[in-house]
């Protein structure tokens, strides 16, 4: 970027060129009014024109040729005792006309002063060569005195304005390197926030599934125990209908040995009687009531288990990168049913969950926004009722508001205090009790959301309880359309 542009050394270069034609053309000038005023003297004009066509020449290619190879000093000197020998010799050729002192401005303004010893030697030699050998001539003395003061004035004029052009470059160039500097500084301040948003998306993304994940623990004794209860009664009901099974087995034996006995002749009453007692020692009554009951709580209680585990598979599924239409009502009633294990000691669950278009989202991300909201209402309840065996309420509802969906989960627990309205987002920041959570799930539920270009907010009054509010787009402007999937797709 910044090696493109031409440093000051190249605008000088480039300046000088442009001098050096200025230069030319002056002394072309001054040359050639000093031939005018020669005019009609034709030797004098004839002598003066061969000289000043040597010393043009000669200066050009001390610029082009000489200043290339040699010492700069060496080369400036011979060029100055050069025209200063044919400035006198043009003097003396054209009589001493009025242009001659042309000369002494001409140099004071043109003279290269990159070495000031050698210009003001220079300029010196011609001030004093000329006046000298104009006075001799008999030139009126206003003419040298005049110019030469002029010579001096426009020399000074040139110095200073050199010096502050010398400041500005010099300026400029440090000004050039500390852009440099400050550009590079710039671009390693961005490469350095660049990796830091990359480490802290990953982060994000590593603090969410690690939240997820003990979201997943936490619940897994919850989980232990809603399996187990069913799984206790279909044991108990296999149990029942294992031992009932062998006493219908016995009694089948013995209406197999009663009808083999009335086949050979036995009395049909001593037959009947003997199966009566057979179906009395088996309870048949009570049997034939009873296994059907307990084949349905098997049934029932199997349905329960695979509801769980279908809840659970539906909870924790990892999704795709890609954003699924999922049915929303669907992932709730599975994240309530994942959760039950934290809410079911201290509070009853009721929902309203309105009809609902297919809503596009990472449904996994978007259940666990749930789970947080769940559970961080079942703790505000559990510290609202402390001791007592009343239980509170959660109350969740969906509702459809144009093309956004709206998820309220409402508890009636403890609320939040007003100066902590503005914290409660913050990470790390929680209210609990050590041991109860870590303080990331509700800044990790605005984060989810806002990344579904949604919005999470709440309303809460102390002693009353608290409702927050998730709102998401029916179709996210990055949302690609697919196909309708449940809540796990």
């Amino acid at each position: 970027m910044w090696g493109s542009r031409p440093n000051n050394v190249q605008r000088y270069a480039g300046v000088t060129g442009r001098l050096n034609l200025v230069t030319i053309l002056g002394a072309y000038l001054i040359t050639g009014m000093m031939l005018v005023a020669t005019w009609g003297n034709w030797p004098a004009f004839a002598a003066l024109a061969g000289v000043q066509m040597a010393v043009i020449p000669f200066n050009w290619w001390v610029n082009v040729r000489l200043l290339r190879r040699e010492s700069v000093a060496r080369v400036e000197t011979m060029r100055a005792a050069v025209n200063l020998a044919l400035t006198v010799v043009s003097a003396l050729i054209a009589g001493w006309p009025f242009p001659v002192w042309f000369w002494m401005v001409y140099v004071a303004l043109v003279f290269d002063q990159s070495s000031p010893r050698i210009f003001w030697a220079t300029l010196l030699s011609f001030i004093v060569v000329e006046v000298v050998a104009g006075a001799a001539y008999g030139v009126p003395w206003i003419y040298p005195v005049c110019f030469a003061a002029f010579a001096l004035f426009c020399a000074q004029i040139a110095s200073a304005r050199i010096d502050i052009v010398s400041h500005m470059l010099a300026r400029s160039d440090e000004q050039r390197a500390q852009l440099e500097v400050a550009h590079a500084h710039i671009q390693q301040a961005h490469d350095h926030l660049l990796r830091e948003a990359r480490a802290r998306a990953q982060m994000e993304v590593d603090l969410r599934q690690a939240q997820k994940l003990e979201a997943v623990w936490r619940l897994a004794a919850g989980i232990a125990h809603e399996i187990n209860t069913p799984v206790q009664f279909v044991n108990d009901s296999i149990q029942f209908v294992r031992e009932a099974s062998a006493d219908l087995v016995r009694l089948a034996e013995r209406y197999r040995q009663v009808w083999a006995s009335v086949l050979e002749g036995a009395p049909v009453e001593q037959a009947a009687t003997l199966l009566a007692e057979a179906e009395e020692e088996a309870d048949l009554d009570y049997l034939t009531e009873n296994v059907p009951r307990a084949m349905a709580r098997s049934a029932e209680g199997l349905q329960r288990i695979a509801t769980i585990v279908r809840a659970m598979k539906e909870f924790a599924h990892p999704g795709h990168k890609e954003k699924s239409r999922v049915d929303l009502n669907q992932a709730i009633r599975s994240t309530l049913t994942v959760a039950r294990g934290e809410y079911a000691h201290v509070a009853h669950v009721e929902t309203d969950l309105a009809e609902l278009p297919p809503v596009a989202c990472h449904v996994s991300e978007v259940n666990q926004v749930v789970l947080n909201l769940v559970i961080n209402a079942a703790h505000a309840i559990e510290d609202a009722i402390g001791q007592s065996e009343e239980l509170g309420r959660i109350t969740v509802r969906t509702r459809l508001d144009g093309d956004h969906v709206l998820v309220a989960v409402q508890d009636t627990g403890v609320g939040i205090p007003p100066e902590l309205h503005d914290r409660i987002f913050d990470p790390f920041f929680t209210t609990k009790q050590l041991g109860r959570g870590t303080g990331q799930g509700l800044a990790i539920a605005r984060s989810v959301v806002q990344k579904h270009a949604g919005s999470l907010t709440f309303d809460s009054t102390v002693g009353v309880g608290s409702t927050f509010w998730v709102r998401l787009p029916v179709t996210p402007p990055d949302a690609i359309p697919a196909e309708v999937s449940g809540a796990a797709a």
